[in-house]
């Protein structure tokens, strides 16, 4: 057995950068639904699953998964994947099934802050090319439930973010910078608002916590929006974040991002775990990946966090940590050009 599969089979490590999560032996290292993590990368017209523990590939032809540049390709809602390809659908992580239509003619989609909902967007036919301007934003589950009707987003914008208080969506241009504003779209008001200028590029939220930074991301700044306080948590000696690749874990307890050397924006990549509570990042051995492509995955049951790099044809390096152990581990798989991953 190889060194990774030993890391990634071990059922006896507790979750201590974490805090200690308890829970039965039997059920470490394994995903919320009792196996281990697999990974879903989705491509042009295609995806592979892989299982981790076995390192074993499944490639899936998938026309549903349009070329382009969404916002989002792929996201785990629930114990659903969600997929874009002009129109949005939803498939079982199984794969005994295609794609099920949960939103038609859809231009792009990005995760609600439920769990297992997203939010659509749909384009304005009116609007030139040039703006590409949304005539309706609507709300809907894994299932294809809508949960809230279509309402016109503010001057058509495009939503960046889903927060518990609203939709965060870039404004104006000013001398101070971009507006940002975080719009209830059900009492369809602006519930707060700052300048890019303040916060710096965006990175990802959780509840009511917006992650940014300002170049050359020296730090983590996190923004309560309802609060309106703000907190920042320092990158490791030497080193940079990577804001806009970030995410949370599912229980928002950890950030997940890259890091790279101060001053070499082209260098290889490592992940650092920022653990929120103690206000510190750690920086995972063994998880340097090549810059391009620098994707981060949590699996659903927040024990395991995946890191990507290379160019988009190239071999792609993927790593695999699970919390506690010490190391992350390469996975020994070939895959072909990915755009979008997720693990479950």
């Amino acid at each position: 057995m190889s060194r990774a599969h030993a890391c990634l089979l071990a059922l006896a490590a507790l979750l201590a950068l974490a805090g200690g999560c308890g829970g039965d032996p039997e059920d470490e290292g394994r995903s919320a639904s009792g196996e281990s993590p697999r990974l879903f990368l989705a491509g042009d017209g295609e995806l592979w699953a892989v299982d981790v523990s076995e390192e074993r590939v499944q490639h899936v032809e998938l026309p549903e998964l349009s070329p382009g540049d969404p916002p989002h390709r792929i996201v785990r809602r629930g114990d659903r994947l969600v997929l874009w390809g002009y129109t949005t659908y939803a498939l079982d992580p199984g794969l005994e099934d295609g794609p099920r239509t949960i939103a038609r003619d859809s231009w792009i989609f990005i995760p609600s802050a439920h769990e297992n909902r997203v939010w659509v967007g749909f384009l304005d036919p009116e609007s030139p090319e040039t703006e590409r301007a949304l005539r309706a934003l609507r709300e809907v589950t894994a299932d294809g439930e809508v949960t809230v009707p279509d309402v016109r987003p503010p001057g058509g914008a495009w939503p960046e973010l889903a927060l518990d208080a609203g939709l965060l969506f870039y404004a104006e241009h000013s001398e101070d910078g971009h507006l940002i504003e975080v719009w209830d779209p059900e009492a369809q008001r602006v519930v707060d608002r700052f300048s890019d200028a303040e916060i710096g590029d965006l990175g990802p939220a959780h509840g009511d916590v917006l992650v940014s930074c300002l170049e050359p991301c020296n730090e983590l700044r996190l923004t309560d929006v309802t609060e309106d306080t703000a907190r920042s948590i320092p990158a490791p000696s030497g080193l940079v974040f990577d804001v806009w690749e970030a995410e949370f874990s599912p229980g928002g307890e950890l950030i997940a991002v890259p890091a790279h050397t101060r001053g070499d924006r082209d260098g290889d990549r490592q992940l650092a775990l920022v653990d929120i509570a103690a206000g510190a990042a750690t920086i995972i051995e063994g998880s340097t990946v090549p810059d391009g492509y620098n994707l981060v995955a949590w699996s659903a049951s927040g024990q395991y966090v995946f890191l990507t790099g290379e160019k988009a044809f190239r071999d792609r390096v993927i790593v695999g940590y699970r919390l506690g152990d010490a190391s992350a581990e390469r996975l020994a798989v070939d895959v072909g050009a990915f755009f979008g991953m997720v693990a479950q």
